[in-house]
């Protein structure tokens, strides 16, 4: 009987120790830090300079015909800090950069 309670009291320590393992830990946050971004002719694109985390640029694509109202958003490629994002404009349509966004 004495062998049966220490078996529990182990097992309970066991998992209160697991659950304030994984029970407190927050979860990881990445951003990249330093960004801009601009258009070099038909190219939008995004870079940042430090920070952790991938990121691509964000173009929100408008359709002329303002009675249509259509808009919808497009991205670069995906890259990590200190690389740069570009999305070639496939469309004549206005092209707004809206900044960086995560991957």
């Amino acid at each position: 009987m004495h062998m049966r309670k220490r078996a529990a009291a182990l097992s309970v320590t066991a998992l209160l120790a697991a659950a304030a393992l994984f029970g407190t830990a927050s979860p990881a946050h990445a951003y990249p830090t330093g960004c801009s971004w601009g258009w070099d002719s038909s190219i939008a694109w995004a870079h940042c300079t430090g920070g952790t985390g991938n990121y691509r640029v964000w173009v929100r694509i408008t359709h002329p015909d303002r009675q249509a109202d259509l808009r919808w958003d497009e991205y670069g490629t995906c890259v990590s800090p200190g690389q740069r994002s570009e999305y070639v404009r496939h469309w004549s349509y206005s092209n707004d950069i809206k900044g960086h966004i995560l991957c």
